[in-house]
């Protein structure tokens, strides 16, 4: 069975749904294939904004308020795809970001002036693992736009970068999957990988599930077809799935997710 970006993902049983899942980058990759890094970007950004947006819900249903450090990132990105460069304020913005991300996911050492960041968007109070989540790959896609446009780059393994990729959407359907486990209450007594599986593949057949893989196959549609005149619409009428509900689901399993360099 050949996978696309117009599969029916809903009509698909588990152990296709799962195919569906491991073959996304590449097929998003297909879809893509002769399109530039406009297209390619907007395609991240509508799907990130998916992804804050669902975020946005359950922060609200806690009471939390929605970072302003994600906004700031988003609304930069829109920036970079409108005006086709990246300012020096999106420069030291990108570069310390990601610091501050090595920081919380390896521990790596932080300068003076990376410090300074960190305090001031994240020495408030501690982040949930949702919020790292998203902005971890808003931090990688600022830095792939850096290295595209010729901007200053304090990682050497940003220096190869030379188009937009989807590995960070890949990353976004673990979110919303830990979303819906949480949401659906499925089953997953423990972290072991056994149990984790198994919930997955029970969570890819929740209407919640199928509902925001929809929205992202939707997303990245548009962004095919998308002009330079629509990017300000899109940006306004973004991409924001139902009501997730009033409880805020915990992450099943925070080590699923493994970064890799870019490529």
């Amino acid at each position: 069975m050949k996978y696309t970006l117009d599969t029916d993902f809903s009509a698909l049983n588990r152990p296709k749904a799962a195919n569906w899942l491991r073959n996304f980058v590449d097929l998003t990759e297909s879809a893509f294939a002769d399109c530039d890094s406009c297209s390619r970007l907007l395609g991240n950004l509508l799907v990130m904004e998916l992804c804050a947006c669902t975020l946005r819900q359950g922060l609200d249903a806690q009471g939390n308020p929605f970072p302003p450090v994600i906004q700031r990132g988003l609304d930069m990105l829109w920036n970079c795809l409108k005006e086709q460069m990246v300012s020096t304020d999106m420069q030291d913005f990108a570069n310390d970001l990601y610091a501050c991300s090595l920081e919380h996911n390896a521990g790596e050492d932080l300068t003076d002036t990376q410090e300074v960041f960190f305090k001031k968007h994240f020495g408030g109070s501690k982040k949930s693992t949702y919020e790292w989540s998203v902005t971890d790959d808003i931090a990688v896609l600022l830095m792939k736009c850096t290295a595209i446009y010729g901007g200053r780059l304090d990682f050497e393994e940003f220096e190869a970068c030379e188009q937009i990729d989807f590995r960070e959407i890949s990353y976004s359907l673990d979110f919303f999957q830990d979303v819906c486990i949480g949401f659906t209450n499925t089953p997953c007594p423990t972290a072991r990988a056994k149990d984790v599986e198994k919930a997955l593949e029970l969570a890819y057949q929740t209407p919640l599930f199928r509902q925001l893989v929809g929205l992202t196959q939707g997303a990245l549609k548009t962004a095919l077809t998308a002009t330079p005149e629509q990017y300000s619409a899109l940006m306004t009428s973004g991409i924001c799935p139902a009501p997730l509900g009033k409880r805020a689901p915990p992450r099943v399993n925070a080590d699923r997710r493994t970064k890799q360099s870019p490529s």
